[in-house]
């Protein structure tokens, strides 16, 4: 008999509808790579919870020293003149193994006390997880997907009474990636930017928002495929003004054409966009974009060129060339003006 599948769980959904309920469970646990979300949902949680300047019935925890048999003194003595005590712990290590003491105690906490914990490190193994997970939330905060991404910045922006183009949404997640902390601080810029204006647009974001270096090297390696070494070397020179790090540069370049790569076999395969996008890792709305560059170049050609980033990367490591001359001599050798390939 197949096993019976967990649903995933999620945290934002589950600390909504708890605070609309005004029905808490008696332990949280945020955590996750997703940090903005963690913060953000942990004082949303806690300001739900009480009043944090209410003293005799909020306490907090922060870092390794913190002490377990305080947190729960704390959370059975009975509220004073409030509906509950809450105890906030954040980086107190607790559940990075297990904690015993924790553990034990977690099941028998009274219904006037919450406890909130946001910890880096857990281990899921971990009694101390366990407890939580059996008596309370374990919300795990994932780096969300760009269909998630693209609804909470059309939401931000909304909230503003703005509208946004959905072009200049796949770009802002193209510069600044995932982190929504970097994409919030863009957005905070894009809006002052467009204060008197009704809606953001694809030339605002090009214009205010952060550059990335892959931007960069994707132009470069248009130049290559055209031949044209010498509008390639300055793009390459304008990244090192901006202090980019050469081997850095040489690893984005050797990433593209490694993407490039595997793209070609996605389309010899008949893959969809949304395959070709998780085999490589990439954004859905890139593939077609990174397709026509691929386009470009045989598949020889490309296994070629590979193989030349991995042999220059090597003669750097290895002292035989600096790593600015191992990237220029690189540009210069495959920019050989290749003819579109016949597939």
């Amino acid at each position: 008999m197949a096993a019976k599948k967990t649903e995933k769980k999620n945290p934002m959904t589950i600390i909504n509808s708890h605070i609309k309920a005004g029905e808490f469970k008696r332990v949280y646990l945020l955590f996750g790579d997703e940090t903005y979300l963690v913060q953000q949902y942990k004082d949303k949680l806690v300001n739900a919870l009480t009043d944090v300047e209410d003293t005799l019935n909020f306490s907090k925890f922060v870092g390794e020293e913190s002490d377990p048999a305080e947190m729960i003194s704390f959370c059975q003595t009975m509220p004073f003149f409030a509906d509950r005590r809450v105890v906030l712990v954040s980086g107190s290590g607790l559940f990075a193994k297990s904690n015993d003491y924790l553990a034990d105690n977690i099941p028998g906490l009274p219904d006037t006390a919450v406890m909130v914990f946001v910890e880096k490190d857990v281990d899921k193994r971990s009694r101390t997880y366990k407890a939580v997970d059996r008596y309370g939330e374990t919300l795990e905060f994932v780096t969300p997907d760009e269909r998630t991404l693209t609804i909470w910045i059309t939401a931000q922006v909304k909230a503003v009474s703005k509208e946004i183009e959905q072009s200049a949404v796949f770009k802002l997640i193209e510069n600044a990636g995932s982190d929504m902390n970097v994409i919030r601080n863009e957005l905070d810029k894009l809006i002052a930017y467009c204060m008197d204006v009704p809606r953001i647009t694809l030339k605002d974001v090009n214009e205010i928002c952060i550059s990335n270096p892959e931007d960069d090297v994707f132009q470069m390696i248009e130049c290559i495929a055209r031949g044209q070494k010498s509008k390639a070397i300055h793009l390459y020179h304008g990244l090192l003004d901006r202090k980019e790090p050469a081997l850095k540069i040489l690893f984005l370049i050797a990433r593209q054409f490694d993407i490039l790569l595997k793209i070609k076999l996605c389309v010899r395969e008949g893959k969809t966009d949304e395959q070709t996008a998780e085999i490589t890792g990439i954004r859905s709305w890139l593939v077609k974009k990174y397709r026509e560059q691929s386009d470009r170049y045989s598949y020889e050609q490309l296994r070629t060129i590979v193989d030349k980033c991995q042999e220059m990367d090597y003669k750097f490591k290895t002292g035989q060339i600096s790593d600015t001359i191992a990237v220029e001599l690189l540009i210069v050798e495959i920019s050989g003006g290749y003819k579109m390939s016949d597939m």
